[in-house]
């Protein structure tokens, strides 16, 4: 058994653009976002997809609908597929955080990832593990076919620090975010999902924005 999944995060998004941390918060894609996805949808192109799964989020949803318009697809839905929630942070910018959290923000959370848990809300650990089992199940309901995921940057960063076997402790100095609208890429062998490349996004070059969190 072989599948790929791609998995793609989606483009920038009003918290991006605003440096807010959405979490759970439904806020859309900007128009840059918008761009940066339908680049995407044109750079996979030719991939025969057999299912495209997004996070009910809608800057993840919406970052999947240029791939299943290709396509004449649906997007399915799953909340799995969701950002980490972020508890007390959630709609807070970064400014704002750091003003009534300090160091929780610019060394844990900055330095931390892998171990951290957000205030009141999900850790990184149970992100990345509800990942991994929505992603497998996914992939055993395509056998030796392709899907794509849309879905957000810190589980994503998590799932796959897990994929490559990077310590949790080591996530923060190892492995960067993943850009907007980049895809990365994993196989599943019927047992364990093994990364095959991560981050994508040369062909985003005139696109790409500097804050990934």
């Amino acid at each position: 058994m072989k599948t790929l999944i791609y998995v793609i995060r989606h483009g920038q998004s009003y918290g991006n653009q605003h440096r807010i941390f959405l979490g759970h918060t439904d806020k859309d894609l900007t128009e840059l976002g918008r761009k940066q996805a339908e680049r995407t949808a044109q750079e996979l192109a030719n991939i025969d997809f057999a299912a495209i799964y997004a996070s009910d989020l809608c800057r993840a949803y919406n970052t999947a609908l240029p791939h299943a318009k290709i396509r004449g697809m649906t997007v399915i839905p799953d909340k799995r597929l969701r950002e980490l929630y972020c508890g007390e942070w959630e709609a807070l910018s970064v400014e704002e955080i750091i003003d009534r959290y300090g160091t929780l923000y610019t060394v844990d959370w900055a330095e931390k990832f892998g171990t951290f848990r957000l205030p009141g809300g999900e850790s990184v650990e149970e992100g990345s593990l509800r990942m991994i089992e929505a992603i497998t199940e996914m992939a055993s309901d395509n056998p030796d076919k392709n899907i794509l995921v849309a879905t957000h940057a810190a589980v994503i960063r998590g799932m796959f620090a897990k994929c490559y076997g990077i310590a949790p402790r080591d996530v923060a100095s190892k492995l960067a975010y993943p850009s907007n609208a980049s895809y990365s890429v994993l196989e599943y062998d019927g047992e364990k999902l093994i990364p095959v490349s991560y981050s994508n996004d040369g062909y985003l070059a005139d696109m790409l924005t500097t804050w990934k969190d």
